[in-house]
């Protein structure tokens, strides 16, 4: 049986990768084995991988809940934009949990032109002047944005003493990306990029989870974001009634989908 990948290419398909991508979200191996199982045995054959994100979540769902969702971390980040919550805030308070200090959308005077920059961030290490790249569909980012993001920083690094150009996405970068990047020393963080450090595993570590992960109406997650709200934890640190004065009329149930989603 065969798998479908975004860019068109053919792989068979495997339990074990269901298993261990279940049991990095949390699982234990015996339901591992069980979501491997029950996927497998409803695949045909050119099956999207999209398709079987879909199986697996909705296995996991049934069997543990906050395994699920935890797994469905790609797509709590894809639905944070149709929210309304820009990618470069939310980038930029990701940085600040690592110890960044960091600054939006911050217009600068370049060698040849003005230039808004999306996140610049800083610490012992250097200044960075950040692209963000957002992708409302699991498309690959490549190396156009690649080209575009050094071609940026070559007109500010002098003026604002940048050391690094960085690009972020929410998605995976295509390998000619991958390759300029590391020829031209563009620092790239993306989707299981770099290994163990992508953008899923930063947020993992520290225990940040976009409130677009919780299963609650979307009215109310979008008052959140519109509100200022990006993580659970933010949700969990506010009380009721600070929640309701930033205009979210269900906050106790808000509340409480954070407080389960944390407590499993």
């Amino acid at each position: 049986m065969r798998v479908r990948k975004r860019d068109g290419r053919l792989e068979e398909f495997s339990r074990e990768k269901i298993m261990r991508t279940c049991q990095r979200a949390g699982a234990s191996r015996r339901i591992a084995e069980k979501v491997a199982r029950e996927v497998e045995s409803r695949i045909y054959d050119g099956i999207s991988t999209d398709d079987v994100l879909e199986l697996v979540i909705e296995s996991l769902l049934k069997y543990e809940y906050s395994k699920g969702a935890r797994y469905d971390l790609k797509r709590s980040i894809l639905r944070l934009g149709p929210a309304g919550f820009g990618f470069e805030k939310f980038v930029a308070r990701l940085l600040e949990e690592y110890g960044y200090r960091v600054e939006t959308n911050v217009v600068v005077e370049g060698r040849c032109v003005k230039q808004e920059i999306d996140v610049i961030a800083e610490n012992r290490e250097g200044r960075y002047m950040i692209e963000c790249k957002f992708h409302n569909l699991p498309l690959y980012t490549g190396l156009k944005e690649a080209m575009y993001t050094y071609a940026r920083f070559l007109d500010v690094k002098d003026r604002e003493n940048f050391t690094r150009p960085w690009m972020v996405t929410n998605t995976k970068f295509s390998e000619d990306a991958k390759k300029y990047g590391a020829c031209m020393g563009i620092k790239l963080t993306g989707w299981s990029y770099p290994e163990e450090n992508g953008i899923e595993q930063l947020l993992e570590y520290k225990n940040l989870y976009p409130i677009t992960i919780l299963r609650i109406d979307k009215e109310t997650i979008d008052s959140a974001v519109n509100a200022g709200l990006v993580f659970c934890r933010d949700v969990l640190d506010a009380s009721e009634n600070e929640l309701k004065r930033k205009g979210i009329k269900k906050a106790g149930e808000l509340i409480e989908a954070a407080r389960s989603f944390h407590r499993q």
